[in-house]
Parts: structure tokens; sequence; C-alpha cells
């Protein structure tokens, strides 16, 4: 008996004691499950200072505990195994063991939200459109669109709001590539297009390359020169995921796995550009074999659908792809359209992306775009020199911010060197950006175009 009380008191004081020697001190340490860095310690300059020391602490320790992971792993273990549960806020449990993405929507309502996300993109259409440029919208679905019979019991799923969003979309001209349809498609035909387990939030390669083909493909009615993709140009493969991506919870699910067999060359140096801080991707790629063929290049607003998966099939059909992370900074598209100068605009929206904290509603209803300077009459326009003083100039590598202070309104403002670019309000003034190349050629003159009811003012 007494052998029995010491064993357990070894046990107990080894339960509090090991996790303690084992504790992570690591500065900057990043979690594998969690796929963030952990609570750095409370008396580092480099922790949470809005939070109070108390918490500060208790998140240290909850992050830094020895064991941390092994322990997680276990807990998910029990869970799957004893109470078929995914112990993990980012998943749930379907039927026939399929797993979906937390937050599956049973939102019926088309309001006031939906019809502003409408009027969004009719003026970025029109915008592309006056200028020239082709631009669609490409719509992809949630799992639980795809595979509505595999939903939890539990949720009484609807698709009635995307429906009624791309039936008001189409019927106001918006070019809807709706892949929704196409993937029902292809799931139809015996692919499937999202893997039954992993990545629950996303589709898999397959629904990725059928998603970009069918973009590629309407935009190809615009621009004939594009280059549909090809199952042969990747090295199409499969492996064996054992883990829920950002979690421990075990499948070992055999995925479907894409590579581009070309050569893509990355261009760097575009540190100095103007993106929301949240989401900040940015990637601009050439593709010289599609460049020599005489590919167009394509500026896409997209997120993590393209961003994981089907970013590589872009890649491999455009001479240039410059990606941006959308949601916010899609609304920003004159700055982007300015400064790149593509042959086609992409804005790609997962369904269930559709909302305030992606797009925001304020800056939806706010939008106002400039027209483009080439469709100002200038004849009458009155000419002032241009105070040089007036002009603040940034340069951050292939991008220079450039930004005209003044105090007085206008109801738009463009900025001239060797192209037109459309300034927006800012503090001081109005800003923009352009190529750094062009900003530097000593050979092209700046000017500013002010337009203030109907009155025209050309400084230079």
């Amino acid at each position: 008996m007494k052998g029995i009380k010491v064993f357990t008191l070894i046990a107990f004081f080894a339960i509090i004691a090991v996790p303690m020697a084992l504790f992570n001190f690591k500065s900057g340490a990043v979690s594998d499950i969690d796929n963030r860095k952990l609570a750095e310690s409370p008396f580092s300059s480099s922790s949470d200072q809005s939070k109070r020391w108390t918490v500060r602490t208790q998140e240290y320790i909850n992050d830094r505990i020895g064991l941390r992971e092994q322990m997680i792993l276990g807990y998910s273990i029990i869970n799957k195994y004893a109470f078929h549960k995914v112990a993990h806020p980012s998943y749930s449990y379907g039927k026939d063991n399929y797993i979906f993405g937390a937050g599956i929507t049973t939102d019926t309502e088309y309001g006031e939200y939906e019809k502003a996300f409408s009027d969004a993109l009719k003026s970025m259409q029109a915008y592309c459109q006056q200028r020239k440029i082709p631009f669609v919208v490409m719509i992809d679905p949630a799992k639980s669109t795809i595979y509505p019979d595999k939903v939890p019991s539990s949720i009484n799923y609807t698709h009635e709001r995307m429906d009624k969003l791309i039936k008001d979309l189409k019927a106001r001209g918006i070019n809807v590539v709706d892949n929704i349809q196409e993937l029902q498609r292809v799931k139809a035909a015996g692919t499937e297009v999202f893997n039954k387990q992993y990545d629950a939030n996303h589709w898999n390669y397959n629904g990725a390359f059928y998603g970009t083909q069918n973009c590629l493909k309407k935009l190809k009615e615009s621009l004939p020169a594009i280059h549909l993709n090809d199952p042969k140009e990747f090295n199409v493969s499969e492996k064996t995921q054992k883990y829920l991506p950002t979690s421990r919870f075990p499948i070992n699910e055999t995925v479907p796995d894409y590579q581009v067999k070309d050569k893509i060359t990355e261009v760097k140096g575009y540190e100095g550009l103007r993106i929301d801080k949240q989401y900040n991707a940015f990637k601009y790629f050439v593709n010289e074999k599609r460049k020599a063929e005489g590919c167009p290049r394509a500026l896409v607003f997209q997120g993590s659908y393209m961003n994981i998966y089907g970013d590589k099939f872009f890649k491999n059909s455009f001479s240039e792809y410059i990606m941006v992370h959308g949601y916010q900074n899609s609304l920003d598209m004159p700055y982007y359209v300015g400064l790149f100068k593509p042959d086609c605009v992409v804005f790609e929206v997962a369904e269930y992306t559709i909302k305030d904290s992606f797009y925001s509603l304020s800056k939806m209803k706010g939008l106002r775009y400039n027209p483009p300077l080439s469709s100002v009459d200038l004849s009458n326009a009155s000419p002032r020199s241009l105070n040089y003083d007036s002009i603040s100039i940034t340069k951050s590598g292939e991008v220079t911010t450039v930004e005209f202070k003044t105090k007085e309104k206008f109801d738009n403002v463009w900025i001239s060197f060797e192209s037109d670019y459309d300034m927006t309000k800012s503090d001081k003034g109005y800003i923009t950006a352009v190529p750094t190349k062009e900003k530097d050629n000593p050979n092209i003159r700046m000017k500013v175009v002010t337009q203030k009811d109907g009155q025209i003012t050309v400084y230079s």
C-alpha cells in the first residue's frame, strides 16, 4: 500500500514538473497546430501591451507549457475515437465521416449588404470597361454547396442567398464565372473537387484546376491569346495527409497534388505597395514561355482558394500573373490597375467570404471611381504652373508613391507621366503609385489634372 502511495506521489509531481521542465522559452516560436506565433513573455516588449499583465501571463503559460502539442494531439485522438468529434474550432464532422469547415451558412437574407456588394462589382466592371480591360467575377463554392448531402444533419443548410446574388449579378450584366455550377457538373461526372476531410475550408487541386479553367475560358472570349491549361503540363500525383491543417487531428487521407512543370519567375521589389495589413499577400510571376506566345497579363484579386491551390494554374496560363490578396484590397482597384496596367482583371471570391469582415459595407457604399483621363475634354482646361513643393515622392523598390498635397477638394484628380494615373483622397491631398522606372525617366514631364464642378485645371 505504501508503495502505491509513493508511486502516486511521484506520478503527481511528474505531471507537474515535466511540462514545466520542458517549458518553451524560445522567442518568436511558432505553433504548427495553431498556425500562429506563440505568446511572448509578458516582460518582453514584443508582447501585446494592449492586454493586462495578468492576461499576457496566462496566455504565455498556456502557449509555452511543455508537451502542449502532444497533449492537444492526445485530446484530439480521444475525441475522434471515443466521441466522434473534431476537437478544433475550425472543423466539424458531417455525414459519412466528411469534415466541414466551421460556420456553414444558413443565411437566407438578401438585403442591404448583398445589394451593396452587387453595386460594387458593377462599379468595378464599369471602371475596367471604360479602360478596355476585360473583367470577370469568379465565384467559388463552399464545400457544403457541392456536398450538401454530407452536411451535418443538425444544420438546416440553404443556398438561397447565393442563388439570389448570382441571379442578380447576371441580370445586371456582370461577367460572372459561376464555379458553383461548374464544380457541381465536374463532381457529378465522378471527379472529387473537395477532399473528404483534409482542408475542409477549400477546394482541392482538382477543384482548382476546373475552376480556374472555367475562368480562363470566359476570359478567352475577350482575349483569344489566353492559354488554356492541359493536365499534361503538370506533374499530377497524390499525397497522404496525416493531419488536418493547423491541427494535429489525425485523418490519413490521400489527396490530389499538381505541380507546374515549366519554370516560373517571381518578380521582387514591391515591398512599398499599399496593401491591407491583415490581407497582405502579394506575388508577381512571369512566365517567359507564355510571354513568347503573346499571352496576356492578369491582375487577380484573390482569396485563400487561389493563394493555396489555384495560383499555379494561372501561373501556367498568363505571361504575367499579378496576385493581390483580395477582400478589402479589391475595393482599392484603381490603385493596382493604374500601377500594373493589366490586360485583364479577375475578382475571385469564395461564397462564404461575402461578408463585412472581408468586404467592408461602408467602403463598398462609398465607392466612387474616376473616369479615365482620356475621356475628359481638356481643350477648355485652365493651365496653371505646377508647384513642385506640393508633390511628395516616396520611392520603394519598383513602386513610387506620389502625393499631390492640397487642402482643396476636387471631384477627380489625375497625374500623368508616360501614362495616366487616378489619384484618390489622402490625409494631405490626393495619392497614387507609379512604376519607379516611369517616374525616374528624365524625358517624361509630370502634370496634374483636377476636376471640380465641371472645371478642368491642368498643372504642369
